[in-house]
């Protein structure tokens, strides 16, 4: 099946036909009938928002004036979505992008050899209240504001969706440029200005991107299952959770496709994790793979392993022809005859498709998404059809692919850690 630059190999990924599943089939088919008649879900609407495009390159244009690189501020859904974008789609043309997405103090170490000057700060929180987002910041502020003084708000900006939230005040004290957050959950936010930003500012074409993901839209909304992709997709997947298969496995053939496999598993594991009305659990169960590295870690289990797991594989196809030759200096040597005169990229191939039929050999539903790094349209396709793929999941599922109520109780209980050690200080 193929579209722009997207090509989806299925490779018995699925054994059963959701046909059987009639009544249940009829049910998603119709709330895609919805989507069809106009009732779009917030992160396909969003293609046909003209400001998005506008106010991407506005921003992009004022960064690269003002900054030698871009540091972006966030978690989750407010850096993954971007990340991937940045690192599967970079040019040579785009100024350096950085993500600080945790509060581990070695790493956010790195901040204090920045210089302010020459830098761009976005600080990305959906909500305004994010605890992690809200403390890189206010660590970091003193350094900012001595290095830059009254320039400050030409070097720093702030994204959210709620101006009086905490952020947005802090945002409005220091006359700092807020822009605004659509009203999409975090994870679902790739394809509007929180991925597009920091994206455009790194050399990508965004506007190839979202004509990419429109492409593939309209193949998502048909509610016929051989012709929509996503509702294939999904049905195929929740039919094998149905079945025990509730591992899915993301391994990436390309460094720059890891980034994909990391978006993929939160967007699977905060959209599908959920117990519905009746008390019941589902959910898929993410696991990113790294090849050819976890090749040799993982995929012992993989295949020799319980039955639990379906495989979607990422594979950049550009990379067969990458690398430089192996030396042919000790081909009489049994371990180099297959190398020699072989390219790197060589190897990596015939390890992707050797992994791929092992795999399949095993009875195993493996499916292979080819995805072109630098290839904005294929990328663009990419994400709304695992965006549209989840959210079908999720009315097979029954359940709201949008919130992620358990979250919160992990917040609830930090925020009481640091009560408790504030009272003893």
């Amino acid at each position: 099946m193929s579209y722009i630059g997207l090509k989806i190999e299925d490779n018995s990924f699925c054994q059963a036909t959701a046909e059987k599943e009639s009544e249940l089939l009829s049910r998603v088919q119709q709330h895609i009938r919805g989507w069809q008649k106009g009732n779009l879900p917030p992160f396909m609407a969003l293609l046909d928002d003209n400001s998005v495009l506008k106010t991407t390159k506005k921003w992009r244009k004022k960064i690269s004036k003002r900054a030698e690189r871009l540091i972006v501020f966030g978690i989750g859904g407010s850096s993954l979505g971007a990340d991937m974008l940045v690192n599967g789609l970079k040019s040579k043309k785009g100024l350096p992008v950085e993500f600080y997405d945790n509060v581990d103090p070695y790493s956010l170490s790195s901040l204090s050899r920045i210089d302010w000057k020459k830098s761009f700060l976005l600080v990305v929180s959906k909500s305004g209240s994010t605890a992690e987002t809200l403390s890189q910041f206010l660590t970091t502020l003193p350094s900012l504001q001595k290095r830059l003084g009254a320039k400050l708000n030409q070097h720093v900006a702030i994204i959210t969706e709620n101006i009086q939230s905490d952020l947005g005040k802090i945002a409005q004290s220091l006359n700092l440029p807020i822009i605004n957050h659509p009203a999409v959950g975090g994870r679902f936010s790739a394809l509007s200005i929180v991925g597009l930003l920091p994206a455009a500012v790194a050399g990508v074409d965004v506007a190839k991107v979202l004509d990419g993901a429109r492409t593939m839209r309209s193949n998502c909304l048909l509610p016929y299952i051989k012709l929509n992709p996503a509702l294939q997709g999904a049905a195929n997947q929740y039919l094998m959770a149905q079945s025990g298969k509730n591992i899915s496995i993301y391994m990436s053939y390309g460094q720059r496709l890891d980034y994909v496999a990391a978006w993929q598993s939160q967007l699977l594991a905060e959209s599908l994790g959920k117990t519905d009305k009746n008390g019941n659990h589902h959910g898929l169960t993410p696991v990113a793979a790294r090849g050819v590295t976890d090749q040799h870690s993982q995929l012992q289990l993989y295949l020799d392993g319980p039955g639990d797991k379906q495989f979607t594989l990422f594979y950049d196809p550009k990379s067969a022809s990458k690398g430089k030759k192996i030396s042919k200096k000790y081909k009489q040597l049994k371990s180099i005859q297959p190398l020699a005169g072989r390219t790197i990229g060589d190897l990596f191939a015939a390890e992707f498709f050797g992994t791929r039929d092992a795999l399949t050999n095993r009875q195993l539903p493996v499916r292979t998404l080819n995805v072109a790094t630098g290839d904005s349209s294929a990328f663009g396709e990419m994400i709304i059809l695992l965006e549209s793929e989840t959210v079908i999941m999720a009315e097979f599922f029954n359940i709201d692919a949008y919130d992620q109520p358990a979250v919160e109780d992990s917040k609830v209980r930090a925020r009481a850690y640091l009560t408790q050690n504030s009272k003893k200080d």
